[in-house]
């Protein structure tokens, strides 16, 4: 009896171990390579660097949250500088607005720059290496909708002619007044799980006339935080690294951002707002 009681034992011990090794999660450093890659795809504070941080909607957000025109901005920033052919072309006249242009090939105008008001410079990239840079983000090929055109700052654009994008100095752009406005991100965890996907966890806190807001696109105040903002001797800006620290994890919200594993590749499926 004693025997089969110790069986028994073992081979629930055993089943334990099992489910303890096939569970557990692998910590990341998040100086790695591989860990600072993967979060560069998250985006940057830049409203204008592809919408900025998008992916901090407050709501769960996947590849079809996102516009054709900002992924494709995300592919370009991705893009190895080796991939870029730079290319000057002298003004051919000016456009309706007394500005001088150049006309790129038969649907691309660009204008000259402040810097060069004779010659427009601008780059061309293969329609092949931008979808390849953006696989590796988003793990999928480019779509073939909404693929003509896309901004990649205030002031440029990339348009696809035959195979090849052109990137340069648009005729019209976009200009917007915001708040002065601080946007803090705070790593918090990384992680590979039993499955094999990365996992990247961070607070994210935006500051803007001194009202706290949890998302990158919603205007809808966290008054708690503004409360205990507006409670600080100084401005949040003269607080200590590690009191800003402090104030972010209790006051920010909560992101986990999910990357799988594809040939050894890992891209950027979803994240999802705590």
């Amino acid at each position: 009896m004693k025997k089969k009681y110790f069986i028994i034992g073992l081979i629930i011990l055993i089943i334990i171990c099992v489910v303890i090794l096939l569970t557990r999660n692998e910590k990341l450093d998040f100086e790695s390579v591989e860990v600072k890659e993967l979060y560069s795809y998250l985006g940057e504070v830049d409203l204008y660097h592809c919408g900025g941080l998008t992916v901090y909607s407050g709501n769960t957000v996947t590849i079809d949250s996102i516009s054709d025109s900002n992924k494709l901005c995300m592919a370009f920033y991705n893009l190895n500088s080796e991939d870029l052919t730079k290319e000057t072309t002298p003004s051919t006249g000016k456009n309706d607005n007394d500005i001088k242009i150049c006309k790129i090939g038969e649907n691309v105008t660009f204008t000259t720059s402040e810097d060069d008001e004779k010659n427009c410079t601008y780059n061309i990239i293969s329609k092949k290496k931008l979808n390849a840079a953006y696989k590796d983000i988003y793990g999928t090929d480019i779509s073939k909708d909404n693929t003509s055109s896309f901004n990649i700052s205030s002031t440029n654009t990339c348009y696809l002619e035959g195979e090849e994008y052109y990137c340069g100095n648009a005729e019209t752009f976009s200009v917007a007044i915001t708040p002065e406005t601080n946007v803090y991100r705070l790593k918090f965890k990384a992680i590979k799980d039993h499955k094999g996907n990365i996992i990247i966890s961070d607070y994210y806190l935006r500051i803007a006339n001194n009202k706290c807001y949890l998302t990158n696109n919603s205007e809808e105040e966290s008054s708690e935080c503004t409360k205990a903002l507006s409670n600080l001797k100084g401005s949040f800006e003269q607080e200590s690294e590690s009191a800003k620290a402090d104030f972010v994890k209790k006051y920010g919200r909560l992101y986990r951002h999910t990357f799988q594993n594809k040939d050894n590749d890992y891209y950027w499926v979803r994240t999802e707002a705590y």
